[in-house]
């Protein structure tokens, strides 16, 4: 510990003596460690598995039904109203849930204020709640098909209520009352896996949870993609009509399961096929939830091409670090020298090396955690859509102080190697 102390005191006086070429070899590595960890923030939230406890039992169900005259092409993952009833009246699964998406202006009712929130609403059913975990800090999910209750978000709560057990109280929205039966802790999803397509990929959980009947019910906006063979008077008409809009989930927990599941959605199909519609050249399809991400894209290539670009920059910079590092030993060899001469041993300078390193490494980790946070934001700035996509974490920043350690090691070992391998005579002369 003596010696270390002394190696320690011995690096500071080193650093401080040349400062300028130390604060720019830290620039150099703290710069390729911040644009490196940036990146890995990014592709880090687009391949997390977002509910790793049983992203294996949780498959989307696509259809190959399509009643249009052309059924060439891939299959979407929407489905009609009547689809997706067939498929919440199933006894196969743990859990199922069908939903869409939609968006209304939300106020307390009778609140003096008549400012509304925009929300998002997920038209739902209750299985939506058990398939997913979400977490209830008060109440629970609705009873009733078409019942006029809702569940809300956090975010909403906080909003409109500032927080707390709010279950019971009701809220207006578009002008008609709902009662709140549940509220939802703090929820963070990502990937939004329930609804990854159409740009909703790293969007928020959503604000209030609703019936999908009820939604029906009053006329709430189909908010996203959806494609009709019959023409569509309103929201509610979808139903019994070819409208696609709706996707489903199910909860498979055993192999058996699945099998049946595969077997009672392929019956399905040749049902609709025997009463006169089309079916896609594909077979019906049950993905799980890691599946249904790569299916999506969720994971951008051209960030894994950045990736693989930033990575060089890296390498670069550590190059350029041991450059100015070998530089430096070259410079100070007689004083390397001198100390071999009075007794000092090659394992004491490398040791010595070792902690100057060590105390490089520690200096560039802080700055390369600030590069790293300014090169997300900046990256955020350029492209609006990568704001939810990630943050600084502690796993990533226990990650940067590794990356960091460990370029300054790297930049100093060769360095060390050949200051450590001169003859002492060569030096003396």
């Amino acid at each position: 510990m003596e010696m270390f102390n002394y190696y320690l005191k011995l690096s500071m006086r080193n650093l401080v003596r040349n400062r300028l070429f130390f604060i720019l070899m830290i620039s150099t590595l703290a710069v390729g460690v911040g644009v490196f960890l940036a990146n890995i923030a990014i592709i880090k939230s687009m391949s997390t598995d977002p509910i790793p406890q049983k992203s294996e039992r949780i498959f989307n169900v696509t259809l190959n039904i399509w009643t249009g005259n052309d059924a060439s092409g891939d299959l979407i993952e929407i489905m009609r109203y009547d689809d997706a009833m067939h498929i919440l009246k199933n006894d196969i699964a743990t859990h199922t849930m069908v939903h869409y998406q939609s968006q209304v202006y939300a106020r307390e009712l009778g609140s003096k204020s008549l400012t509304r929130q925009k929300a998002v609403v997920r038209a739902t059913t209750p299985g939506f709640f058990p398939l997913t975990d979400a977490p209830f800090a008060f109440g629970s999910s609705w009873q009733q098909d078409h019942a006029k209750q809702i569940v809300i978000g956090d975010t909403l709560n906080q909003k409109i209520f500032g927080g707390g057990n709010n279950v019971g109280k009701t809220l207006e929205i578009d002008g008609k009352p709902f009662e709140i039966v549940g509220i939802l802790k703090p929820w963070k999803l990502k990937p939004l896996f329930y609804h990854v397509a159409y740009g909703q990929k790293f969007n928020p959980t959503d604000d209030i949870f609703a019936p999908i009947e009820t939604a029906l019910d009053n006329e709430w906006a189909i908010n996203v993609r959806n494609s009709a063979t019959d023409r569509i008077n309103s929201v509610s008409d979808n139903r019994g009509k070819n409208g696609y809009f709706i996707q489903a989930f199910v909860q498979l927990d055993t192999l058996a399961q699945k099998k049946e599941m595969q077997q009672y959605i392929n019956n399905y199909s040749q049902q609709r096929l025997q009463q006169g519609e089309n079916l896609r050249d594909y077979d019906n399809r049950l993905l799980d939830v890691n599946q249904w991400l790569v299916h999506k894209e969720v994971v951008d290539e051209r960030m894994l091409a950045f990736g693989i670009a930033t990575s060089l920059f890296l390498a670069v910079c550590i190059f350029n670090a041991s450059s100015l590092l070998l530089a430096r030993f070259h410079s100070s060899r007689f004083e390397t020298g001198l100390r071999r001469a009075v007794g000092a041993r090659m394992k004491d300078v490398f040791y010595q090396g070792l902690v100057e390193s060590l105390l490089i490494g520690i200096c560039c980790a802080i700055f390369a955690l600030l590069f790293g946070w300014m090169f997300l934001q900046i990256s955020i700035n350029l492209f609006p859509a990568l704001e939810h996509t990630s943050d600084i974490d502690g796993a990533l920043i226990l990650i940067g102080v590794i990356i960091a350690l460990t370029t300054s090691f790297i930049s100093m070992l060769y360095p060390l190697i050949r200051s450590c391998r001169t003859s002492l005579s060569t030096t003396l002369k």
